[in-house]
């Protein structure tokens, strides 16, 4: 039986680019490879990229994606990065992948930070005024110190250079679930039937190991939580990343054995 085609989700204020190296692995693995984008996400900065984005819901991501995905042939092996591997937790209820593959993923619906750096973002989020109806860009000593802080200066500021705006409101749903009255990162457990792969970089500090562990652990042993030593949130950017493809790609091959 050929391989289930595989679809590439990226993260906040990111496109497609930022799984390029995991698509370019997985098409030479022999893989049919999709990277879509959430709305508003593929245009350039301006007023018509701020009007898409505005009031956007992860819930309007996830119709994105699961329109694409309803298109395809058969039900793809889902690889998701942060925000992706978030999406790709509320797709699996509506029985649209086979499996995921979720490279240090956002927190789900009751899952608590467990670090003082993470609540210290939240803090930061918390004195942003009124974030949710704004489209935040990336601050980059932010985001060097909690996504890219394994990497060296030069390579920070071009990851951190190519990326963009993003709806307030996806960032309040992730960061202020409790609060959020349409509990949009919440997924149906009893639904949820694809078998996870965590990826978790042991210095990521946006979602560390201690907390995603947590969210692997609701799903029994229907997921598999593996630890990445040395990597931070955007571990498939990194020098090394072929390592992580390529025990990605053992977990698919040991799946298709079953």
């Amino acid at each position: 039986m050929p391989n289930p085609p595989i679809v590439l989700l990226h993260g906040t204020n990111a496109q497609p680019w930022t799984m390029e190296t995991f698509k370019i692995f997985f098409e030479g693995a022999g893989f049919e490879c999709h990277t879509p984008s959430y709305r508003g996400h593929d245009l350039p900065e301006g007023d018509a990229r701020i009007d898409a984005l505005t009031g956007a819901s992860i819930a309007d991501y996830v119709e994105d994606i699961a329109h694409y995905v309803k298109e395809m042939d058969r039900r793809p092996i889902v690889i998701g990065h942060s925000l992706g591997g978030l999406i790709a937790q509320l797709l699996s209820p509506l029985d649209l992948i086979e499996a995921g593959v979720l490279i240090n993923s956002s927190i789900i619906h009751g899952t608590l930070p467990t670090t003082e750096m993470e609540r210290a973002l939240g803090k930061m989020f918390m004195s942003a005024g009124r974030f949710w109806e704004m489209v935040p860009g990336q601050d980059f000593e932010l985001l060097a110190a909690y996504g890219l802080n394994t990497m060296p200066e030069r390579q920070q500021h071009e990851i951190c250079d190519r990326l963009g705006t993003e709806s307030g409101a996806v960032l309040f749903e992730l960061f202020f679930w409790m609060y959020d009255v349409n509990q949009t990162t919440k997924v149906d457990f009893a639904k949820a039937k694809a078998p996870l792969l965590f990826l978790s970089g042991s210095e990521d500090k946006v979602v560390p190991p201690s907390t995603a562990v947590t969210m692997a652990n609701r799903y029994g042993s229907q997921a598999t939580f593996e630890l990445i030593e040395g990597r931070c949130h955007y571990m498939q950017l990194e020098d090394g990343w072929e390592d992580i493809a390529a025990k990605t790609l053992k977990w698919i091959e040991n799946l298709n054995r079953v």
